[in-house]
């Protein structure tokens, strides 16, 4: 009887262990992190099952994460955040859908620490010190995934006509034009790369697959005001006359005929082929590059603040826990003209920049121009920045956010003057003057994730190629299917509940 007894419970036993790993092979875990005394969303945590298999929350603190088809009951995953208690999972345990994180305040007895009580100015010295051991990387890859999103909105769209030799182009013209211009455009474009790097200033993308919301308004109305303008205007002119178009004393462009200036306009639906798909690859990966390059780990970088450290006004803080390091916080703001403030968590053990959360210092952060009716100027600017440290002990990039608003208008004069050769007489022969004003703001969001990297050999970056075997997706909402099989951080709801008519 024991004996059969036996036998039952280890068939039991081997049917559970069959069963748990058929559960955990292919996992998909969706939960929210949350802070469990304010109840608040934990963004920008790190859920890590392995070294090449871990995740961001979103700033809901949601996330979502494909655990590998040949993972075991007994392996886990790990939940670290800035100023909160690391957590573990088994994932024979059921995972919740809300996990809640405790707060974890750093109290340490100064004496602990008395050979690194350093002055704030000492430990930036160190950091500046110790960037390039903490952040060169040489020759790496790892795969990245990026999501764009971008609004623009117009705040004015106005033509008012002072003068119309032409009967048919006067302000009701122009009214009806601009009536028919959406105020307010959308888009979104994801994407997953593999990325070969040079010390985060030089990129090279062999682009995988790629997701893209935007309205065919957006990418056609502009174009489409002028073809309508031009289009009025060729109806109501001679077929060889040709125009001059100008601002005050400054002329606009070259002199062209009416119908060549149409033929411009004309919007020529294109096949993505094999041509388009580089040339998308090429502008992504400049893209990606030009974003690297301006990390604030770098000289020359317009986030200066250590470039240009004497600029700003450190002062340390205290301290905080991340993951496995105690770190310095320290805030930052201009003593003067400088443009950025915020927050560094610094590494006490090798004055490595854990963490920098950065924002503009002023109303308008930065004034590119603003003279002659032209004026460009960046509203707004924030960012998030977190490195983590690789197997090779320095630091890579993980996490990259990067939200911006700017304002750019034109408040000019522009007159366009038909004239014709061919005709007795004077040459010209029509006039129509407005005053155009025109202000646009623009809110873009750049949100990068970066796997563990890879060293590769100086021939191996060199001789990549990217292929162009692109998956591109176009959609006018957003495709939560698109991603399965991949880790990427969670969208926000804002971001699922996306749809463009």
């Amino acid at each position: 009887m024991y004996y059969k007894n036996r036998t039952m419970i280890q068939k039991l036993l081997f049917i559970g262990a069959i069963t748990a790993s058929f559960l955990v092979s292919g996992q998909h875990i969706n939960s929210q992190l949350l802070d469990k005394e304010t109840l608040e969303p934990v963004p920008y945590a790190s859920i890590q099952f392995s070294e090449n298999n871990a995740v961001m929350s979103n700033e809901e603190g949601a996330f979502e994460l494909l655990i590998p088809d040949n993972s075991t009951p007994k392996d886990s995953l790990t939940i670290s955040s800035l100023g909160y208690q690391s957590k573990s999972f088994s994932l024979q345990d059921s995972i919740p859908k809300t996990i809640y994180l405790e707060s974890k305040i750093y109290e340490i007895d100064p004496v602990i620490l008395s050979n690194k009580s350093q002055s704030v100015e000492d430990i930036m010295d160190q950091v500046i010190a110790h960037i390039a051991e903490n952040y060169q990387t040489n020759y790496i890859k790892n795969d990245v995934f990026v999501r764009l999103s971008y609004r623009q909105r117009i705040v004015n769209f106005d033509f008012d006509v002072k003068k119309s030799t032409i009967d048919n182009i006067n302000q009701t013209l122009f009214d009806t034009i601009v009536e028919k211009l959406p105020k307010s455009f959308t888009s979104l474009t994801e994407s997953y790369a593999n990325i070969y790097s040079n010390n985060n200033k030089e990129a090279k993308l062999n682009l995988k697959k790629v997701l893209m919301i935007q309205s065919k308004q957006e990418i056609a109305s502009i174009r489409q005001i002028q073809n309508d303008f031009f289009t009025t205007l060729q109806k109501n002119t001679k077929h060889n006359s040709y125009l001059i178009i100008k601002s005050g004393i400054i002329r606009l462009d070259k002199t062209e005929s009416i119908d060549s200036i149409v033929r411009q306009n004309t919007p020529h639906p294109k096949p993505l082929d094999a041509k388009r798909k580089k040339g998308f690859q090429v502008y992504a990966a400049k893209q990606l590059q030009n974003i690297l390059k301006d990390l604030c780990i770098h000289d020359a970088s317009s986030i200066d603040f250590l470039d240009k450290y004497n600029r700003y006004e450190f002062t340390k803080e205290g301290y905080i826990e991340i993951g496995d390091a105690i770190a310095y916080v320290i805030r930052f703001k201009p003593k003067g003209s400088a443009k950025y403030k915020g927050t560094l968590y610094i590494n006490t053990e090798d004055y490595a920049i854990l963490r920098a959360d950065i924002q503009g210092a002023r109303k308008i952060f930065d004034k590119h121009f603003n003279m002659f009716g032209i004026s460009s100027n960046d509203l707004t600017y924030s960012s998030t920045l977190i490195f983590e440290k690789s197997l090779h002990n320095n630091y890579y990039l993980k996490y990259l956010k990067i939200s911006r608003t700017a304002q750019n208008g034109v408040n000019r004069p522009i007159k366009i003057i038909e004239k014709n050769k061919y005709v007795k007489g004077r040459r010209k022969q029509n006039e129509v003057a407005f005053q155009m004003n025109i202000q646009i703001v623009n809110e873009s969001t750049k949100e990068l994730v970066f796997t563990a990297p890879e060293s590769v050999s100086q021939s191996s970056f060199e001789n990549f190629k990217p292929d162009l075997d692109i998956e591109i997706k176009r959609v006018n909402s957003y495709d939560s299917h698109f991603w399965d099989g991949y880790n990427i951080i969670t969208p926000e709801q804002a971001i699922k509940n996306l749809k463009i008519e």
